[in-house]
């Protein structure tokens, strides 16, 4: 009989699912007060933070601990949503998930509320639920489209106080609004915050500017209205552990040295750090060791990997873009708008480098601290910058990466 061959060990560093179990590091505090948002009736939280920080499996991870306290949860993302009637599909998809065997009456009265017309199709596996899609007709686009993601939540509370049952309500990237709907749709999410008493709210975001000036701005419609809790990074000492213990549990060693210099090339964002982590275990598995160097050698793999998405971006960059990230590659944390910086990286008038940085930031290629520096979004676009772009400056690229 053959020799039955054991299954390779599976790389434990995941990115592009929500991390669950062990795939789940730190944030037991933001996760308890998300938690504990859920739990309480009229309750109004506003998460947000820079992207690849996590703020989605914190959502997931604190609605399944709700959940199994015994509380109904609703979680929908407005990530993918192109306007109000995506998102309202969204939310009734969610709500529907968590009514239990009544769903159907429950979800048909809603429909009904909201004159719309519902569809179900067969679920995609033997057993599973149906698939449900909503119409809403004429409010779909014109002047009434604005305010269907608002007769969607009235139509959802009136149901559920009728049955006297309290849901918790987590939107992810709930800044979406502000696209379909400018501050009037901040307005109406205040207004249905309000009177919607069977409804709990917990809001997640990861455009931070604009969600601090919906919070911090006085007669803005958030302003003092809503608890806030700001998602910051995991610290790195704690990010390293989690990856030497992590690849132990494969049979892998990552020294700590080694871990920390993962995350010193990839910090602050933790799906950064956890890709670079999942390359640098790819090359060591053979060996069963990580050996000084690896965390340089597995970025360059990886940019080299990504070359032609990084090149694909750099050419739909203005010029004066171009050249402020050539400089930023070069100079980490220069001050870009100093009048020396301008004129010797030949970056043009303040007022064009202003807009310049204002549109890299809005299309998330460079961020803003809050002490007003910019650095790149994305670690392994600045590394491809320095070793593609910074000859155009008569600079050569660092031989190891900073």
């Amino acid at each position: 009989m053959p020799r039955k061959i054991p299954a390779p060990p599976r790389n434990p560093f995941e990115i592009g699912l929500l991390a669950r179990d062990a795939h789940f590091a730190d944030r037991e505090k933001e996760v308890d007060r998300i938690v504990r948002a859920l739990r309480e009736p009229g309750s109004r939280l506003v998460v947000f933070g820079d992207r690849r920080l996590g703020k989605s499996s914190a959502l997931d991870r604190a609605a399944a601990l709700a959940r199994k306290a015994g509380y109904r949860v609703a979680v929908a993302s407005f990530a993918t949503a192109t306007g109000p009637a995506d998102a309202a599909q969204q939310l009734l998809n969610a709500v529907r998930q968590e009514i239990g065997k009544q769903w159907r009456e429950t979800v048909e009265r809603i429909a009904e509320r909201l004159q719309a017309t519902m569809e179900l199709r067969p679920g995609s596996a033997p057993g599973s639920p149906p698939t449900v899609r909503f119409g809403f007709g004429m409010r779909e686009g014109g002047d009434e489209r604005p305010r269907l993601l608002w007769e969607v939540l009235d139509a959802v509370n009136a149901q559920l106080e009728g049955q006297n049952i309290t849901l918790g309500i987590a939107i992810d990237e709930f800044q979406r609004i502000h696209e379909w709907g400018g501050e009037d749709a901040e307005w109406a999410l205040k207004a249905a915050m309000e009177t919607h008493r069977s409804l709990t709210y917990v809001l997640a975001g990861s455009k931070r500017h604009l969600i601090e000036a919906m919070l911090t701005s006085k007669g803005r419609a958030l302003w003092k209205q809503v608890d806030h809790l700001h998602f910051g990074p995991i610290s790195g000492d704690v990010l390293a552990e989690w990856i030497t213990s992590r690849a132990a549990r494969t049979g892998l060693k990552i020294p700590l040295t080694v871990a920390d210099r993962v995350v010193s090339l990839a910090y602050p964002r933790t799906r950064d750090v956890v890709q670079l982590a999942r390359v640098v275990w790819d090359a060591s598995v053979q060996t069963g060791t990580a050996e000084e160097g690896a965390a340089e050698a597995a970025l360059d793999r990886l940019v080299r990997e990504q070359g032609a998405l990084y090149d694909s971006l750099w050419r739909t960059l203005q010029t004066v873009d171009q050249r402020i990230l050539r400089a930023l590659a070069a100079e980490p944390g220069l001050p870009i708008t100093r009048a020396e910086t301008m004129s010797r990286f030949r970056l043009g008038a303040k007022s064009t480098v202003s807009s310049a940085l204002s549109r890299l930031v809005e299309r998330e290629v460079i961020a803003r601290s809050e002490a007003g520096s910019y650095t790149f979004d994305d670690p392994f676009f600045r590394r491809w910058v320095e070793l593609n772009a910074l000859a155009d400056l008569g600079l050569p690229p660092p031989r190891s990466p900073t």
